[in-house]
């Protein structure tokens, strides 16, 4: 939690029921308040909290963001507005907030006050903007009912791994596979086992596995000789780290929880990338969070936002994922790492740096260093995985803490489930130890498939707009028109599954965008994104705003 009296009071002008209409501007949505907390009506328990200073979009940035449209032909104030809907569903532009004055925004556009006027009365007249006096404009979110209370915890998770009515899981080894006619899944960004990882995974000395079977096997910290090589490996990445700093998770998914437990209660604010890690959505939900997102571009997360929502909602927590992001593939620029972490520094605001996928580096690239670097006495907490380079099914993380919370995080993991399995820890080490051929043969095998895509896109679907990523398992596309939830559906009429932006976001935001991933062999992905082509041409987009699903 922000440290108090670095921040004002958070004061809430009263409670916004979702799909009420309500005229003011939100910071965020969904939120789901305990039974002994106060509301104004009790027999709601689903909530938006009105915050009463959202996210304030400067004139600058906005106009950044809009000037292509001044050299688009035809009225001008139909293409800013155009282009600021684009802005929006791209999820540079997040639900609830708050647009600059019309004069504001026309002196840094250099247009005429009126040519801004006529655009946002023409976005307020589609239902994209509402406003009001002394309170300014704002972006609207959809109106979309409460859900109905008894929903599966996995919502977002849900859709990559389950069965539409959650009772069951979507695919595993031994059970019925679809067939090559059928469904082409470009949806999990999860990799299986290559030649050289199952040569190490089968290469275990007997002696090994021996020497762990006559302990009992209960090691809530991790196998010694595994943290050994985690800590080494983040003390040569310029991070200083000791034993008992590092801790062995059961994946990057639980080292995201353990942290959480110990940071949030009930109604905390969590910080969140939009678009995200949608199993880092799930976790926050799990514990009750009010999450706001927070823009991500081509360098990241948007650090000049943030001063403003730690003043504005103290957060307890901020995620983010700062090497090849998923799923923007984006590599957070050193500035910005340099800003959270001075941020962090100054108000204790803890952070959870993921880098479960910083190891699949395809292209020679500069990255910066870990953000705990840069503040070594801030609450900062590193997470890493095996499961983007390696394999998913070892189910092996780890938490690199602040000494100051290494006793705590032990004692969380503890409860939790007394520790992960030691088998995969022992193959987990093998890995680690051969990370660099690893990566050499991951770099051979994905580098191609991924200019697949990208070529892919640029011949066949030239309308849409991506950043070629140079590391990370898919590529985050941006459709000109229609609704990526509405396209999703109709790809997977045509036998091919992707995931829509709104899936990985908090605001039901990234409406116009979409995930494709590259882990699959190159003819597979080949003939899915045939498939999305001929979905793209038989979709017809609608310019209104269709609803999304909510995932909050």
């Amino acid at each position: 939690m922000v440290q108090p009296g670095l921040v004002p009071e958070l004061r809430s002008t009263g409670p916004v029921w979702i799909g009420s209409g309500f005229p003011d501007p939100v910071g965020l949505v969904g939120v789901t308040i305990p039974p002994t907390a106060k509301r104004s009506n009790p027999a709601n328990r689903q909530i938006g909290l009105l915050l009463e200073e959202p996210i304030r979009e400067s004139g600058p940035h906005l106009a950044g963001l809009l000037e292509p449209a001044t050299h688009s032909d035809g009225p001008l104030y139909r293409s800013l507005a155009e282009a600021l809907k684009q802005a929006v569903d791209r999820g540079e532009i997040p639900l609830g907030t708050v647009l600059p004055p019309e004069r504001t925004l026309a002196r840094s556009l250099s247009v005429s006050r009126a040519t801004v006027v006529a655009a946002y009365d023409r976005l307020k007249t589609e239902g994209w903007l509402q406003s009001r006096q002394g309170s300014g404009t704002w972006v609207r979110r959809p109106d979309v009912g409460p859900r109905s209370g008894g929903e599966i915890d996995a919502v977002a998770t849900g859709r990559l791994f389950l069965s539409k009515d959650g009772h069951d899981q979507r695919t595993g080894p031994g059970e019925p596979a679809p067939s090559d006619d059928e469904l082409v899944d470009l949806s999990v960004a999860a990799l299986p086992g290559s030649d050289t990882v199952n040569r190490l995974l089968s290469s275990v000395d007997p002696q090994d596995l021996a020497r762990l079977t006559e302990h009992h096997g209960y090691v809530p910290h991790g196998l010694r000789r595994l943290r050994e090589v985690i800590a080494q490996r983040f003390t040569q990445s310029a991070l200083p780290t000791e034993l008992d700093q590092v801790l062995v998770t059961t994946g990057a998914h639980q080292a995201i929880s353990l942290v959480a437990r110990q940071v949030l209660s009930p109604g905390d604010t969590v910080l969140v990338e939009s678009p995200t890690f949608p199993g880092a959505l799930d976790i926050f939900r799990r514990f009750s969070a009010r999450m706001v997102p927070v823009p991500v571009d081509a360098q990241g997360m948007r650090v000049d936002v943030l001063p403003d929502l730690i003043e504005r909602t103290r957060p307890a927590l901020v995620y983010l994922s700062p090497h090849f992001h998923n799923p923007t593939g984006s590599v957070l620029a050193a500035e910005r790492c340099e800003a959270i972490a001075r941020l962090s520094d100054e108000t204790g605001l803890v952070v959870i740096e993921d880098y479960a996928q910083a190891d699949v580096r395809l292209d020679d690239v500069m990255l910066p260093p870990a953000i705990a670097t840069l503040a070594p006495d801030a609450p900062i907490h590193t997470i890493g995985s095996t499961a983007k380079l390696f394999w998913a099914g070892l189910r092996i993380g780890w938490l690199r803490s602040p000494e100051d919370w290494s006793a705590r995080m032990l004692a969380t993991k503890t409860v939790a489930d007394l520790g992960s399995p030691l088998v995969s820890q022992l193959l987990a080490v093998r890995l680690i130890e051969n990370l660099e051929l690893v990566q050499r043969e991951r770099r051979q095998e994905l580098a191609p498939r991924r200019d697949l895509v990208c070529r892919f896109l640029d011949e066949q679907l030239p309308d849409w707009t991506y950043q070629r990523p140079s590391g990370g398992l898919s590529v985050w596309a941006t459709i000109p028109e229609g609704n990526a939830d509405e396209l999703a559906e109709v790809a997977l009429r045509h036998g091919v599954a992707i995931v829509p932006g709104p899936s990985l976001s908090v605001d039901d935001g990234n409406r116009r965008s979409l995930r494709i991933v590259y882990t699959r062999p190159q003819a597979v992905i080949e003939e899915g994104l045939r498939r999305l082509v001929a979905a793209w041409h038989g979709y017809a987009p609608t310019t209104s705003r269709s609803t999304a699903r909510l995932l909050v």
